[in-house]
């Protein structure tokens, strides 16, 4: 009888692991296909699943998807059309965005979403729009790596924006490493509440400002604890805007900085607790915890 109740665990296991393995389907696109084609298997979808696009060029593209799918590109281009932003992800923990070209072809975004968690962007080229990549109400855990990303020079266009602006304790750590941005009037906008680590990117042609970071003129609508370390700005502008009114933590080390106007601008919305001893800032001593100065030719 306990041989038999053991073969009958036995089996059920084994069709578990079979079950499980299967649960998960590559659903394969084409540039043949419509959007509306596309749009209709991501509905379709199940979370897990991915969506592998054939190499190509797929013309009018604007599709969402709330669910923890993979989009798999495959150097596939995206064209946008015009009216929409190319592809959005909204109310999904899990997805994940690599190896596309985006032709935003307008106005709009190229990636963007809210409530957005555990996500990755990697290894994309996304040109020709508003923002490239924009991530906006609530987020965290976001992973935003490797991507190359011009021309977003029209409207006040970002290469990549983070607007975090509900709470602090939602707002997991969050790593934006290793981009390339070039031709925008915004490089890297960090909004409202950030936590995470900002590293190695490359930032050129900025017309405004290299890297923005700020809240909300209150210091109980915003605040960051960063790690901001050896990325290379040039920008027409500002290096790098600090006009967050809440600085918890702030490792600002090993930037290269070379800008039109200030290398390092601190707005007047700029907040910092008095009680806490801040060390080693070559202005005035208004910066929290960690501080070196900028490699620069700016101001």
């Amino acid at each position: 009888m306990k041989m038999k109740k053991l073969g009958i665990v036995v089996f059920l296991v084994a069709i578990a692991v079979t079950m499980g393995s299967a649960s998960a389907t590559t659903i394969n696109v084409n540039s043949g296909m419509s959007n509306t084609d596309i749009q209709n298997y991501i509905t379709g979808a199940t979370a897990g699943d991915t969506i592998n696009f054939a190499p190509g060029t797929y013309t009018g593209t604007y599709l969402t998807t709330t669910k923890s799918l993979n989009f798999v590109g495959n150097g596939a281009v995206l064209v946008g059309d015009g009216s929409h932003n190319v592809l959005t992800i909204s109310s999904t923990t899990g997805t994940n965005i690599t190896g596309f070209v985006v032709n935003v072809n307008g106005l709009k975004n190229g990636i963007t979403g809210q409530y957005v968690y555990n996500c990755r962007i990697e290894n994309n080229t996304i040109r020709n729009g508003g923002d490239a990549i924009n991530i906006y109400k609530q987020y965290g855990s976001l992973t935003i790596n490797n991507n190359t990303i011009n021309n977003m020079s029209t409207s006040y266009g970002d290469g990549i924006s983070l607007v975090n602006c509900l709470n602090a304790e939602t707002s997991t750590s969050t790593t934006v490493t290793n981009n390339v941005i070039d031709d925008t009037d915004y490089g890297i906008f960090l909004g409202g509440y950030f936590k995470g680590t900002v590293t190695g990117n490359t930032l050129t042609n900025i017309g405004a400002t290299g890297m923005n970071i700020t809240g909300k003129n209150a210091a109980t609508t915003g605040n960051l604890y960063a790690n901001i370390t050896n990325n290379d700005i040039t920008s027409n502008g500002i290096g790098i805007s600090m006009e967050n009114p809440d600085v918890v933590y702030l490792n600002l080390t090993g930037n290269t900085v070379s800008s039109g106007s200030d290398s390092l601008h601190k707005g007047y919305y700029y907040y910092r607790d008095p009680s806490i001893q801040l060390i080693n800032d070559p202005d005035d001593n208004d910066y929290n915890n960690v501080w070196d100065p900028l490699t620069s030719n700016g101001h």
